[in-house]
């Protein structure tokens, strides 16, 4: 899905528009590559003088900060760079954890939930609410399966 926006900087407006993989600002196209192996996580800086502009993707949620400010959200922009690697662990293990007790569906979970311990760290940049989510997690995930191993058998 395409998404684009118009910036204005010294009286000038500025194109940058998202389609795929790439980036369009004032029709010169750049290569979009994830920062992690995860879920797409993508912080490209732009600059138009003296505005500094963030394109940012996370998951499927695409915006652009303006100096500071997500323009859809209106939330401060937060750096996604300084992601601690226990969370890129936690959400691996829980990918596989859940492939291993639940097959395609526990997959599917794992991938959820991988990717929710990225918007909540991203939110308060905070480790301790992420451990806390993967433990309950965890344990939901273990209980599904033997559930349902109990129900086939």
């Amino acid at each position: 899905m395409a998404k684009q926006w118009t910036v204005n900087a010294n009286g000038v407006d500025h194109m940058i528009e998202h389609k795929g993989n790439k980036l369009i600002v004032d029709g010169q196209t750049y290569p979009l590559k994830s920062s992690n192996w995860f879920i797409q996580l993508i912080d490209y800086a732009i600059n138009f003088g003296d505005v500094t502009c963030r394109f940012v993707v996370i998951g499927n949620k695409v915006d652009l900060a303006v100096n500071g400010t997500y323009v859809g959200s209106g939330e401060p922009y937060v750096p996604i760079s300084n992601i601690p690697v226990a969370v890129n662990v936690l959400a691996g293990i829980s990918v596989v954890l859940g492939f291993l007790m639940n097959g395609i569906i526990g997959l599917a979970i794992g991938i959820i939930l991988g990717a929710l311990y990225f918007k909540i760290y991203l939110k308060n940049s905070n480790l301790p609410p992420v451990i806390i989510l993967f433990s309950v997690a965890t344990i939901g995930q273990i209980a599904f399966g033997v559930l349902v191993s109990m129900l086939l058998v």
